[in-house]
């Protein structure tokens, strides 16, 4: 990925809205995460359940490139099976374009810690995840675009 379609890509993540579906962490209401920004009740929940960090991430579009929703599907269901597997609470989530041109389903995982959200980031071929820390503004974390087809 060459600096002008990161830059591309970064600025449409940034314009995202990641939005937490209801569900018993949120108390039934639904959340919305943006980058750079402090998200209190979010850290309100976290700690009341004694964790101190998340992730937001998603199987669909490998590479920021659009794939078809049946593979998309799949791949995502994979990946919730893998951190499910893992023990990782999952409370189902959507990326949304500001201008609603786009959305993607994506998972919202409480208490997964930064690496493991890139080292997941990565294994779906995702160019950035979004991560966030008690006290901190949600952040992007990029991960090196290796592209593995699921």
């Amino acid at each position: 990925m060459n600096d002008a379609e990161r830059k591309r890509l970064e600025e449409a993540y940034r314009a995202t809205r990641y939005v937490i579906r209801p569900h018993a962490f949120t108390g039934g209401k639904e959340w919305v995460l943006r980058v750079g920004v402090l998200h209190p009740e979010l850290d309100t929940a976290l700690t009341a359940r004694g964790h101190r960090e998340w992730a937001f991430l998603t199987a669909w579009n490998p590479g920021s490139r659009p794939r078809n929703k049946d593979e998309n599907d799949r791949a995502q269901q994979q990946l919730k099976s893998e951190l499910a597997a893992g023990g990782w609470e999952v409370v189902d989530a959507t990326g949304v374009a500001e201008d609603e041109s786009w959305s993607e389903d994506s998972l919202f995982v409480p208490a997964l810690p930064c690496a493991e959200a890139e080292r997941l980031g990565r294994a779906y071929g995702q160019v950035a995840v979004l991560v966030g820390r008690v006290g901190e503004s949600a952040e992007l974390l990029f991960c090196v675009a290796s592209h593995t087809e699921r």
